[in-house]
């Protein structure tokens, strides 16, 4: 009885043995992959380091005073910021190197970047004076057609690059 317990143990390992997986990917494949996807992941983290100062006001031509932060504040690229709804008007801070001219701004009428939504460019938003950008005064709920659309203005805002 002994004897047959243990060769019907033998059996069973030996069978597990052969129906384990096992790998036949190389280490070296493996390092690349994760090379690209830590290349990848920098990019992403790049795209996320751009932000942009961004003065709101309630007032679309921005002539009343801004919102003090944290209403006003840094807009991150990928990262929606909420501010008080019948935000009407934003201008982006003064930046000496320039803001990312790629960069858009879409403006929502909801928190959390939910709703309709306008879409401005950060270049649409720059005058030139004497070789030094100004920022000009973006109309938040308004398209960049000038057509009013967001009858309570904006109450967020996300920036993409």
């Amino acid at each position: 009885m002994l004897a047959k317990t243990f060769i019907l143990s033998v059996g069973l390992y030996a069978m597990l043995g052969l129906s384990s997986p096992t790998p036949e990917v190389s280490a070296e494949v493996s390092v690349e992959s994760n090379a690209v996807e830590t290349n990848s992941t920098t990019h992403v983290l790049n795209e996320r380091a751009t932000g942009v100062w961004l003065d709101v006001y309630k007032s679309g031509a921005c002539d009343n005073g801004w919102e003090d932060q944290p209403k006003s504040g840094w807009v991150w690229a990928g990262q929606c910021k909420n501010f008080d709804s019948f935000t009407y008007g934003a201008r982006a801070g003064k930046n000496d190197a320039g803001w990312p001219s790629a960069c858009t701004f879409k403006f929502w009428e909801n928190a959390d970047c939910h709703g309709h939504a306008t879409v401005h460019h950060i270049t649409d938003s720059i005058q030139w004076e004497n070789g030094n950008p100004t920022y000009q005064c973006i109309a938040t709920a308004n398209k960049a057609s000038g057509e009013f659309y967001l009858g309570n203005g904006a109450a967020s805002v996300l920036m993409t690059c």
